[in-house]
């Protein structure tokens, strides 16, 4: 097993964060957290699987910070930027350190976050965090799924012992490590501005959309994205897109989609970075999306957004 001399600091930790930080905790690795907001010096979460419990502790980050520091960004969409620029504030930061990132829907990078070393993470496993009666953090890992973290030259031109794309893949499998990973993300997107709407605005978990009375509903959202990434120059086709889409609603059947968790929660959802976003390109690339603007309008009667 790779045992890179690694400083992982999770943000948060949200679901997926210490989803990955339990991952990387139980394969030894050094791991810190970066609190949302000022607390205890310690961190301590639970993370629920299927079979077995198991309780995570790591300490705030200190500063400054460590020359081998390694961030795991896994947050909202619309909170992206705004995270990426807090990290550049910590003392000892510099652009080098890799920050792997993941979150739902795309978002419009500034030019200096754009300079950051930044590896997209693509993830499809399901995980639900709260707090139980004792205020304790609980993450509950719902549905087991497949990742992708993309490594460019940045990554690849360290030494191998410092990959921190190989010990995440030892740590959280099965993780594929790819160049690029604008087609694996467009791939996800789709997917998530298919589930995500839908399963909120009408209230059901993943598995319902199988139904046979989804169907063209569902096959036209995925013909209309297909046609906006074609536009971004991402090859994909509809057919291995709706095939996935129902792939994922199968894999997550008894899960809710974040968006309907979050309306249940009364949180802000990801609406605008999903189905805002692809109305958005496709009226700069010429190409019309009612479909997606019927279900945003539904959304919007509903819950506002």
């Amino acid at each position: 097993m790779t045992k890179a001399n690694l400083n992982w600091v999770i943000l948060g930790p949200g679901a997926i964060g210490g989803l990955i930080g339990g991952a990387l905790l139980e394969h030894g690795q050094s791991v810190s957290v970066l609190p949302r907001k000022s607390g205890p010096r310690e961190i301590n979460w639970q993370v629920t699987h299927k079979q077995f419990k198991a309780d995570c502790s790591a300490p705030v980050i200190a500063q400054p910070l460590p020359v081998n520091a390694v961030f795991v960004v896994a947050v909202k969409a619309f909170d992206v930027v705004q995270a990426l620029r807090r990290i550049t504030t910590l003392h000892g930061f510099n652009k080098t350190m890799p920050i792997i990132i993941s979150h739902n829907g795309m978002v419009k990078l500034p030019e200096p976050v754009k300079e950051l070393n930044l590896h997209p993470l693509v993830t499809t496993h399901g995980a639900v965090i709260s707090r139980n009666e004792n205020g304790k953090l609980c993450i509950e890992h719902r549905g087991a799924g497949r990742s992708w973290l993309e490594v460019g030259p940045a990554v690849r031109n360290q030494p191998t012992d410092f990959d921190p794309g190989l010990v995440l893949q030892q740590a959280f499998p099965p993780l594929t490590l790819e160049q690029g990973l604008s087609q694996r993300r467009w791939l996800k997107f789709i997917i998530n501005c298919v589930i995500n709407p839908l399963t909120a605005v009408h209230q059901c978990a993943n598995g319902e959309l199988l139904k046979e009375n989804w169907q063209t509903q569902v096959y036209s959202l995925v013909a209309e994205a297909v046609a906006v990434a074609k536009s971004q120059n991402v090859s994909l086709t509809t057919e291995e897109c709706y095939k996935e889409v129902l792939f994922v609603a199968k894999e997550t059947a008894l899960n809710h989609s974040s968006m309907l968790q979050d309306i249940q929660q009364q949180r802000r959802t990801e609406i605008q970075q999903l189905t805002g976003y692809l109305i958005n390109a496709g009226k700069t690339a010429g190409f019309a999306t009612p479909t997606h603007q019927q279900l945003l309008d539904e959304f919007q009667r509903s819950y506002g957004g």
